[in-house]
């Protein structure tokens, strides 16, 4: 599947996201070894389309298989017992046993709370990686190159910067460019730019992380 097949079927399911969003988090199965893309760009595979721009393929890997059959038994959406059939070539005759599917981990409140310290390290040590090689970068090349919208960046810096003394980054405003008002106009980029930079605690931090 491409993005232009993914996108309207999230979007039945109420999971609205940009192609930016989309990709990221396509990434990130990726990066989990849950999903697989090809080596070639293709075409959408299940709604017509006849233009010449090639998509991105994904595809489910086994571990995406399993995981998602795990999900679905999770749900309540799929028998917890399966049948395999094996043949036995002695006996010339085919042999059921029942195969109990693994239970998913039961979820508590804690749980809820790792997944958010792993989105959030997820996050810091995204733009912490990006930031790394240049003193600074203006937002539109920095949503690019995270895969985060700049809404989504402008909102996490400034949330840090509440809630702490010591934030890991520096938001200084510039005017905004003929792409960045264009974006705006269509309600795609925030009514300020800037240029972000790592402070003098991020920069420590960094050379911390740094082998």
């Amino acid at each position: 599947l491409t993005t232009y097949d993914i996108q309207p079927i999230l979007e039945q399911q109420g999971n609205k996201l940009s192609k930016v969003e989309l990709n990221n988090w396509l990434s990130a199965l990726l990066d989990a070894g849950l999903v697989q893309k090809a080596l070639e760009r293709g075409k959408p595979t299940t709604r017509p389309y006849n233009r010449r721009y090639t998509y991105d393929l994904w595809k489910l890997s086994k571990k995406g298989r399993e995981t998602s059959s795990l999900l679905e038994v999770f749900k309540g959406n799929t028998p917890t017992i399966t049948v395999e059939k094996v043949v036995t070539n002695t006996v010339e005759k085919i042999v059921e046993k029942t195969v109990e599917i693994p239970k998913f981990p039961e979820l508590d409140e804690s749980s809820f709370e790792d997944l958010e310290k792993i989105q959030l390290l997820s996050f810091h040590l995204s733009l912490l990686r990006t930031l790394s090689s240049v003193e600074q970068m203006d937002l539109m090349t920095l949503s690019e190159k995270t895969g985060f919208t700049v809404q989504r960046i402008v909102e996490f810096i400034e949330c840090q910067e509440k809630s702490t003394s010591n934030t890991l980054y520096i938001l200084s405003e510039i005017p905004l460019d003929l792409r960045g008002k264009i974006l705006q106009t269509i309600g795609l980029s925030p009514r300020k730019n800037y240029n972000v930079s790592l402070s003098p605690m991020g920069l420590e931090l960094l050379s911390t992380l740094s082998p």
